[in-house]
């Protein structure tokens, strides 16, 4: 992530520990993509027994999809901090 943004100049360094609190914007993310997820592999898991592959396919899913979501967690956040409406 840059230090500044290439438009405004805006400094994305707010203060420490000002990410962390994009866990807590990922979190909602992450419940709306992986509950639906288990919910039809659980359900899925009653009708044929050969989904149960489909447990560690979501793991790795959820490892390959964490640092995307991380960014997109980082930006919500930023949008949600941040007066964009000063001309610059």
């Amino acid at each position: 992530m840059p230090d500044k943004c290439p438009n405004c100049k805006q400094d994305f360094k707010q203060e420490p520990g000002y990410y962390t609190s994009a866990l807590w914007v990922s979190y909602p993310i992450v419940l709306i993509i992986f509950i639906p997820l288990i919910v039809l592999g659980f359900t899925l898991d009653s009708l044929h027994s050969f989904f149960k592959y489909f447990y560690p396919i979501i793991i790795i899913f959820a490892f390959i999809l964490q640092i995307p979501l991380m960014r997109i967690a980082r930006a919500i956040l930023l949008n949600m901090t941040i007066d964009y409406t000063t001309k610059w």
